[in-house]
């Protein structure tokens, strides 16, 4: 891997340098984990000023790609992909949008339908093991008399991990972390979270099977039900960033 930047001839902003430095580490030639060139390395290479690269670097650590390290061993870093950046974007944009929270509700139906139609054609014995160790936790927290939201929304994830589309499930597992920030707000009660965990039993049931046409019909009364016991919980209550259900 060469780490040689050509010098920038023409004056450029910051954005330029991160488009530039975007355009190595997306096209593999920095890995998640390496280094990038320190501040006055790279103003050395491209010529130009530390406080332009300083600046681009801050820029490609709001985005999420980066980690900026204090210390003898820090530096900046290429961070490992994930989710997160996009709940921020979708959380700042609904925060600015005034995102209602019938459409956030909507948007987890529609992922979640496509998800399940791939799992079902992908599913491995180990994902099922995945998905009834999920049910075990649920349970094993309701049975201390606790509320099992979080092991709720694991299953669904799980279940979604199976579609095998990686793009799919960034954009679902931002969603869900929206969602967890609704149930959180809304305060969703104990019997809610063991009539969802009692229904992951019949959805693991039906995967099994490859009875997807039930399947697909099952989700949707599921997520249904969900959402509309999350509305009559959260009626009242300010939800942070969403407008209510009637806001449209």
């Amino acid at each position: 891997m060469s780490n040689a930047f050509q010098p920038i001839k023409t004056k450029r902003t910051f954005e330029e340098i991160v488009e530039l430095l975007k355009e190595r580490i997306f096209s593999g030639e920095y890995q998640p984990g390496d280094r990038l060139p320190t501040e006055r390395d790279l103003a050395q290479m491209v010529q130009v000023s530390r406080s332009a690269v300083r600046e681009a670097y801050h820029a490609l650590e709001l985005f999420g790609i980066v980690e900026i390290r204090k210390g003898i061993d820090g530096g900046t870093f290429i961070k490992e992909p994930n989710h997160l950046s996009i709940t921020q974007s979708i959380n700042d944009l609904i925060r600015l949008q005034r995102i209602s929270l019938d459409e956030l509700m909507e948007t987890r139906m529609v992922l979640e339908k496509d998800l399940a139609a791939l799992a079902i054609r992908r599913t491995t014995p180990n994902d099922f093991k995945n998905l009834e160790a999920c049910i075990a936790k649920s349970n094993e927290v309701l049975k201390q008399g606790l509320p099992a939201h979080k092991e709720n929304i694991k299953f669904h994830l799980c279940l979604a991990e199976i579609s095998r589309n990686k793009l799919l499930l960034m954009l679902y597992s931002s969603v869900m972390d929206l969602f967890n920030m609704v149930l959180k707000s809304a305060g969703a009660d104990y019997e809610m979270s063991k009539v969802i965990a009692k229904e992951h039993q019949e959805i693991t049931r039906l995967l099994k099977k490859g009875d997807l046409k039930n399947l697909l019909v099952f989700l949707d009364g599921h997520i249904r039900g969900s959402n509309q016991r999350i509305l009559e919980i959260s009626k009242g209550r300010p939800i942070p960033g969403l407008n209510g259900p009637d806001s449209r």
